[in-house]
């Protein structure tokens, strides 16, 4: 019986890492009594409400592959606190034939045990959301109070036992330019351009975030330009979740905001602030317009030397790097290309191929290169053969290592992840094999493709359906010239 294991904790704080810990061990026991094999460990620091778990997702795509027998954990809680998300976690365990085994032994289905599942679910779902009930009555508590209830305080100030004070550095000036600036009537993305440029650190960076990046975005500049704190105020309470179970956050009108004016040092003065919405709301009229045209080469041409997505600039009558149009020069540069230019060698390219296609040198050179492949994809069937059987043995043992301390929980984690990973590397060179084994012969593929290119020849034009059928992608180099990826190729064709 392949056993996947569920552990989580809501934070990673200390006491919430001795129990992460406590769970481990209640399952080697259990387990180890059980005779089960371990597939794998799957562990999240995070709410039970959220669905969003990293580890959560992957056992539950793991079920849909029916990669293991039985889902096993501490308590229903501790799958999930959220009604709709336990009903999903049952019923893919039901459709795949997985059984689902809590420690508490509320829920085991292997003996038949399931009846009381709905009622788990629905009394853990009202536990939540009576415990986020209550801290949020305690927060609005300390709004009223005058305390600032965030974690992160805004851009330009810092936290100091519950109240805003100025950053003694220079982000409060950082502010004061971005609303001069937008006053002054430059955009979001040109201030946010600016700023990049002059190495002013984000908000991200300023608060020390993991995943900070390096450039200023237009909506941390709206962000900033639309905070009432800024003017002293602390206004709190602007936006709720719909309940525990959803992130889906709505807006709370303004009378129902807790406000506390001059509740701290003000960054801009009312009147400057007033300004910038009045002139905000003007220029969303001015610039409300139908929904952008979505262009020939978008989401196929990138930046060969960024990565990022070429844009379209309607009067270049061309696509530029997207990097260098919202973050400037010093970022990258232009990877500019006409659209023009840019389909008549594809044009050309695919018209050249429809004559060639079908030389012999071309069909044998392919044919010997499919033999090749299909005689190295039996070796790897072999092998993948001798492998599995090679895991089954491994995996029975390392259990028994981990529970008499012979391994220890890293050891034993490294060693299932890695066959894993090497399990799931060989199934796919056999469904490759498989494939290939099933194709035609690479002359009638070669004979069909060329029908199939003609049938586009007679069209005048390029066209988005030949662009989806033919090209994977395009990368444009610094000086213009584009490397243009054909899906039915490995060769990729250099043109100026």
């Amino acid at each position: 019986m392949r056993c996947a294991v569920y552990i989580r904790v809501s934070t990673d704080k200390e006491e919430q890492k001795t129990s992460l810990q406590n769970q481990r061990s209640l399952f080697y026991e259990y387990l180890e009594k059980q005779g089960w094999d371990v597939f794998d460990f799957y562990v999240d620091v995070e709410s039970g409400t959220t669905g969003k778990r990293e580890n959560l997702q992957r056992l539950i795509q793991d079920a849909k592959e029916r990669k293991f027998d039985v889902i096993a954990a501490k308590e229903l809680s501790r799958l999930a606190r959220n009604g709709g998300l336990s009903y999903q976690i049952r019923d893919t365990a039901m459709e795949k034939r997985i059984h689902i085994v809590t420690l508490d032994n509320a829920i085991n289905t292997l003996e038949g045990k399931g009846e009381m599942f709905g009622l788990y679910a629905w009394m853990y779902e009202q536990e939540s959301q009576r415990t986020s009930n209550r801290i949020k009555a305690a927060l609005n508590s300390k709004a009223r109070k005058g305390e600032f209830k965030g974690s992160v305080p805004p851009y330009g100030y810092r936290l100091i036992s519950g109240k805003l004070v100025l950053a003694e550095d220079d982000t409060p000036n950082n502010v004061i330019r971005i609303f001069r600036m937008y006053l002054e009537g430059k955009g979001f993305d040109a201030i946010a351009r600016t700023l990049t440029r002059e190495g002013c650190p984000t908000p991200a960076q300023v608060i020390g975030k993991k995943n900070a990046g390096l450039y200023w975005q237009g909506t941390s500049i709206k962000k900033i330009l639309t905070n009432p704190h800024y003017v002293g105020d602390l206004v709190q309470g602007r936006q709720t979740t719909v309940s525990v179970t959803s992130k889906v956050r709505e807006e709370i009108p303004r009378e129902k905001q807790i406000v506390t004016e001059n509740a701290h040092q003000a960054i801009i003065t009312r009147e400057d602030f007033e300004a910038v919405q009045q002139y905000m709301e003007g220029r969303k009229r001015q610039q409300a317009k139908p929904k952008a045209k979505k262009h020939l080469f978008t989401n196929y041409l990138f930046c060969a030397d960024c990565g990022k997505a070429l844009w379209y600039v309607h009067y270049r009558k061309g696509y530029v790097c997207g990097n260098y149009y919202k973050h400037g020069k010093h970022v990258c540069s232009q990877h500019s290309v006409k659209e023009k230019e840019l389909i008549g060698d594809i044009l050309a390219d695919i018209r050249n191929m429809t004559e060639t296609l079908n030389e012999n040198e071309v069909v044998g050179r392919l044919e010997v290169k499919t033999l090749q492949a299909r005689k190295q994809a039996e070796k790897q069937l072999h092998t993948l053969q001798r492998r599995i059987e090679k895991l089954k043995e491994q995996k029975t043992g390392l259990i028994r290592l981990l529970a008499s301390g012979t391994i220890d929980e890293t050891e034993y984690k490294e060693a299932t992840e890695s066959g894993n990973a090497e399990l799931c590397c060989l199934q796919e060179k056999f469904k490759s094999f498989q494939s290939l084994q099933a194709s035609n012969s690479t002359g009638e593929s070669i004979i069909r493709l060329k029908i199939e290119l003609k049938q586009f020849m007679k069209l005048e034009e390029l066209t988005s359906e030949m662009v989806h059928r033919f090209i994977e992608k395009i990368e444009v180099q610094a000086d213009g010239s584009v490397n243009i990826h054909y899906k039915f190729t490995a060769t990729a064709f250099l043109t100026a």
